[in-house]
C-alpha cells in the first residue's frame, strides 16, 4: 500500500495542518512551562528499551576493526533525560520511538512521534497535572481546526483520576471478566474511558510485582514502588485507549539495581546475550545524582488519532500520520 498518491491528491492536508497545529501548541506549552528540549540520539545500546525489550529492533555498526556491534533504534530517551534534569531540571524531547510490532492493528505503528519530558519538581500528582495541561494545550490547537463540543470537553473538564484497583472493581462491576493483577487491554480502556463520562482518564499505582503471571502488568524496572504498587500513571483517551504512561523514578541507585536485576527486562538481555552492563551508566548517574525525577511518554499519533475519532468513528491510528511505519506500509 502506497500514501504518495494520496498526499499528493490533497488527502491528508488536514492531517499535516493538524499535526503541526498540535505540535506546535506542545512545543509552546513546554517552553512556557520552563522545559528545556534536548536531543538524545536515537541509535542507543539496551538502554533506549522500554519494559518489553524483544520490541526492540537491531542495528549493526561497526567499530574500527570491522566488528559488529549491536545496537537498537531508540524507543525511549528517558534515561538520558534523567541525567540531564540533575543539570537543568525540567527537560524535554520529541522524535521518533521504533517498535518491532508483530501484528498489525489499527492501535500500533513500528515508528512514531514520541513527546517525552522529565522534572525533579514534582511527583506523582504533580505528572499528572503537566501531562493533562500539554495535552489541552495540544487539543486546544486541533479545535482551531476541529472545532467539536467533545473535543471542547476535553479541554475544560478534568480529567478522570481513579487506581489501578478501583479501575478493576469498576470494570467488574460492569460485567468485564478481569481480575486484579490482569493488564489491561484495548476492549478494557476504552470501556474505562466511557463508562466514567467518554473522559480522558488517568490509572494510577499499577501492581508492582516484577513478575507477573502470563498477561499481567508489566512495567519499567525503574519506577519507584510504594508497598506493592508503583507510583505511576497511563492516561487513556477515548476511543483510542492508553496513550500516555508516565512513572515517578526511582531514585535509589542501589534499589533501582535490584529492581533492574528482578525484572523480565533483565532476563531478555539476558537470554539474548546482551550484556546488561549497559545500563551501569545509568545506576552511576543515580548513585552521583541527587534525588528522584518523574516523567512521562506521549505517543503523539494516539493524540491525533482520539481527535480524528471525534470525526469519524472507528478511525485507525494510520490515518494519524501521513507516512506510516507498519508491515502494509513500507514504501514510500
Amino acid at each position: 500500500m502506497m500514501r504518495h498518491h494520496d498526499i499528493l491528491k490533497g488527502d491528508y492536508a488536514h492531517t499535516t495542518l493538524l499535526r503541526s497545529k498540535m505540535l506546535r501548541g506542545a512545543r509552546e506549552w513546554f517552553e512556557e512551562n520552563s522545559f528545556l528540549e534536548i536531543c538524545v540520539p536515537h541509535i542507543t545500546g539496551a538502554t533506549g528499551s522500554c519494559e518489553w525489550f524483544p520490541n526492540a529492533m537491531p542495528v549493526t555498526m561497526y567499530n574500527a576493526e570491522g566488528k559488529e556491534l549491536s545496537m537498537f533504534l531508540r524507543q525511549t530517551g528517558q534515561l538520558y533525560l534523567e541525567a540531564f534534569t540533575q543539570v537543568h531540571n525540567r527537560v524535554f524531547t520529541i522524535g521518533p520511538s521504533f517498535r518491532q510490532e508483530r501484528k498489525v492493528t489499527d492501535r500500533h505503528l513500528c515508528e512514531f512521534t514520541l513527546i517525552e519530558f522529565e522534572g525533579r519538581d514534582f511527583e506523582l500528582d504533580g505528572l499528572m497535572n503537566l501531562i493533562e495541561l500539554v495535552v489541552k494545550r495540544m487539543y486546544r490547537a486541533a479545535m482551531e481546526l476541529y472545532p467539536n463540543a467533545l473535543l471542547d470537553n476535553y479541554t475544560a473538564l478534568p480529567f478522570n483520576r481513579v487506581t489501578y484497583a478501583d479501575a478493576i472493581s469498576i470494570l467488574q462491576q460492569r460485567g468485564y471478566q478481569i481480575n486484579y493483577g490482569d493488564d489491561l487491554g484495548s476492549k478494557e480502556e476504552l470501556g474505562l474511558c466511557a463508562i466514567l463520562n467518554s473522559l480522558p482518564t488517568f490509572v494510577t499505582h499499577y501492581p508492582a510485582d516484577p513478575r507477573p503471571r502470563e498477561g499481567g502488568v508489566i512495567k519499567f524496572f525503574s519506577m519507584k514502588r510504594s508497598a506493592s504498587t508503583t507510583l505511576c500513571c497511563d492516561l487513556l483517551l477515548p476511543h483510542v485507549g492508553e496513550s500516555v504512561g508516565g512513572a515517578v523514578r526511582e531514585g535509589s541507585s542501589e534499589k533501582c539495581r535490584t529492581q533492574f536485576c528482578e525484572s523480565y527486562m533483565y532476563e531478555h538481555l539476558t537470554e539474548r546475550g546482551v550484556d546488561p552492563a549497559q545500563f551501569d551508566w545509568y545506576f552511576d548517574v543515580l548513585a552521583k545524582g541527587e534525588g528522584q525525577s518523574a516523567g512521562c511518554g506521549i505517543g503523539f499519533e494516539r493524540v491525533v488519532q482520539s481527535v480524528l475519532a471525534l470525526q469519524q468513528q472507528g478511525v485507525s491510528i494510520k490515518t494519524a500520520v501521513e507516512l506510516p511505519r507498519s508491515p502494509e506500509y513500507l514504501v514510500p
